[in-house]
């Protein structure tokens, strides 16, 4: 088996210049692409709401609403990430996935990390600061907006810790998933000169079209790990293992492990959500 390839911390990727633009080359040439093309943005992200609605959120399935007895959110997203990961790397096949770490010290006193939150670099449209978004509900196509609260309001490592120390899955995905929605609506926020406005990570709808929501779901994927790690891999309900994680070609004994995905995280045996 080929050695997993490390996802690091988003700051540890801010100080690594050429690493950081690999991450952007492959965003830009992903963005570039036609909607149509099934290689693009567009498309990768609109599978998770707008316009495929395929994303699993507190035991519902997409548009569909349709209840179930089972929640599938940590599972469904490591599928996603898998594969989005693997569109990466279709245009530039050095790109690694980075995860937010939004307990850290420079989060709690910055916000968004500040390589997703320039619009330039340099002379340069910065791909990590906004994504395009195509024509919807009457209204052209655009690009992605957020509009951050305060980094006070966000989860702290001891909120993390806690959910370590959870030993039935069922109840640490449904309180990671809580923290999940709170990182949503944090970053999406509301437009301050016009307060009925919100950012697009606070809606299901568009949410992936924002760059930042895929480290974001890199860092809620990054706890599953670390609880893993504590709690053991498999410790998940017996009546899960078999589920279909559609439209991935995975069941949810598929991704428990990792490094069978071909990833792990950089220094992530620790007990806490924080460090780098």
């Amino acid at each position: 088996m080929a050695t997993p390839t490390a996802r690091p911390n988003v700051e540890t990727l801010q100080q690594k210049p050429a690493d950081l633009a690999v991450l952007r080359d492959a965003y830009d040439k992903m963005q570039a692409l036609a909607g149509t093309d099934n290689r693009s943005w567009i498309h990768w992200a609109g599978l998770h709401g707008y316009p495929q609605w395929q994303c699993w959120h507190h035991y519902k399935l997409g548009q569909q609403n349709t209840e179930r007895t089972y929640n599938l959110f940590l599972p469904w997203h490591r599928a996603y990430l898998t594969y989005w990961e693997h569109a990466m790397r279709d245009q530039n096949a050095n790109a690694v996935l980075p995860w937010w770490d939004w307990t850290s010290a420079t989060s709690h006193q910055v916000g968004v990390p500040q390589s997703f939150a320039a619009a330039t670099v340099g002379a340069t449209r910065n791909s990590l600061f906004n994504g395009p978004v195509p024509a919807m509900l009457g209204n052209p196509p655009r690009v992605t907006q957020r509009f951050p609260s305060s980094p006070s309001g966000l989860p702290t490592t001891t909120d993390i810790g806690n959910l370590l120390d959870l030993t039935s899955f069922v109840d640490f995905s449904d309180q990671l998933e809580d923290i999940h929605d709170q990182i949503h609506g944090w970053t999406g926020g509301r437009d301050p000169n016009n307060p009925g406005k919100g950012g697009d990570m606070g809606s299901v709808a568009v949410a992936a079209f924002d760059p930042i929501f895929w480290s974001h779901h890199c860092m809620i994927d990054r706890v599953w790990y670390l609880w893993q790690l504590k709690q053991g891999i498999n410790n998940i309900p017996d009546d899960y293992l078999d589920k279909p994680l559609a439209p991935f070609s995975f069941v949810v004994r598929d991704v428990l492990d990792t490094n069978n995905l071909g990833y792990e995280y950089v220094d992530a045996r620790s007990d806490s959500g924080g460090g780098n």
